[in-house]
């Protein structure tokens, strides 16, 4: 009896995710390829970087060239396997633009539907979290496509799991398995539910990783532009200068929005482009300070970059410090477990020896 129920529920989602993949329209369809064109776009211009910077190096040194001694092997076969990266990506690219979603994005299409269904958008707690996080390292209509592609990717994953646990219990019950068929479909279900989250866990950790980067370069920033603006410079000519002297997250910040003011964005959209973009108290701060002294010239901006560095620099000590602690009591479970196998490999020849003397 339990057999055919689980059955007939694996059924019953199957049936579902199959319903929603037929009554999807093409402008669902077209979200999703959007969304999946953005991140390779993303993955390949990342690729594409560091092809870049190889060839400006071999460039500059010379190699190569008439009199100057041959490229290295090394360089050479990094330099074609990025190129081959950065090909794969855009046949991937050209493939989703010509022919659309295909089988493996089955599950993200599902799930837009229920997000249709659903009327989920920026008013729902877990997207406006989501869509938030994605706007610190891509633009609006960007962040909203990939918002929804994970949200989508999600919940699809987990009808789909939710499928494989009732079809594992049930075949497994009908070939005599017991108990262990409620394993097959946990493991089954588990593997969709990790598919569905990886999106996720990859939007948070790139957030982090971006976070620790910007608190990290910060007080370095910030004494250039103090350096700078003492010297004489107008905070703008100070910004453009300290922007393009590294490629890190927070210099690369900076000279986006270097950019938009290229492109006619006014400086105090631009900066507070800036100041959602990094999602740090500090920048913050100075974004805020250079707005509000567009008028008042160099005097007060230079006092508040010296201040702002000093602070920084002090914040800076008091994190490495952290850091540190936070390594140290990482590391005691490791170091607990040593001792403990070395007492092992003490104490049990030890007692083996009185055992045979007695």
């Amino acid at each position: 009896m339990l057999m055919f129920l689980c059955l007939l529920l694996a059924t019953v989602v199957f049936v579902v995710f199959a319903f929603l993949i037929m009554t999807a329209n093409s402008e669902i369809g077209s979200f999703l390829v959007a969304a999946i064109v953005d991140g390779e776009t993303e993955k390949m211009q990342e690729v594409q970087a560091q092809l870049d910077v190889l060839i400006a190096r071999v460039r500059a040194s010379g190699a190569g060239q008439p009199g100057k001694p041959p490229i290295d092997r090394e360089t050479q076969k990094k330099a074609k396997a990025l190129k081959k990266k950065v090909d794969e990506f855009q046949t991937r690219i050209n493939g989703y633009n010509k022919n659309g979603a295909g089988i493996l994005d089955l599950p993200a299409l599902a799930g837009y539907r229920v997000v249709q269904i659903r009327k989920m958008d920026s008013s729902n707690g877990f997207v406006n979290d989501l869509y938030n996080k994605c706007l610190q390292f891509k633009e609006r209509k960007e962040a909203m496509n990939y918002t929804y592609y994970i949200v989508s990717a999600l919940i699809g994953n987990i009808i789909l799991g939710v499928c494989l646990l009732f079809l594992g219990a049930g075949l497994g019950l009908a070939f005599g398995m017991g108990t262990k068929s409620l394993v097959i479909g946990v493991v089954g279900a588990a593997i969709f539910a990790i598919l569905g989250y990886l999106p996720f866990d990859a939007v948070n950790a790139k957030i982090k990783q971006r976070a620790e980067s910007i608190e990290h370069d910060f007080p370095r920033v910030v004494s250039k532009l103090a350096l700078l603006t003492v010297s004489g410079l107008e905070v703008s000519q100070a910004w453009n200068l300290v922007g393009e002297s590294d490629s890190s997250t927070l210099y690369l910040e900076m000279q986006r929005v270097t950019v938009d003011m290229q492109h006619n964005i006014n400086a105090v959209e631009a900066y507070s482009r800036f100041i959602r973009r990094c999602n740090n108290p500090y920048t913050t701060k100075l974004a805020t300070a250079i707005m509000q002294n567009f008028s008042k010239g160099n005097s007060e901006i230079v006092k508040l970059l010296r201040d702002l560095n000093k602070e920084s620099w002090s914040e800076y000590k008091h994190s490495a410090k952290r850091r540190g602690e936070q390594v140290s009591s990482k590391l005691m479970i490791p170091t607990l477990l040593m001792f403990a196998g070395i007492l092992i490999l003490v104490i049990v020849p030890v007692v083996g020896g009185f055992g045979t003397f007695g």
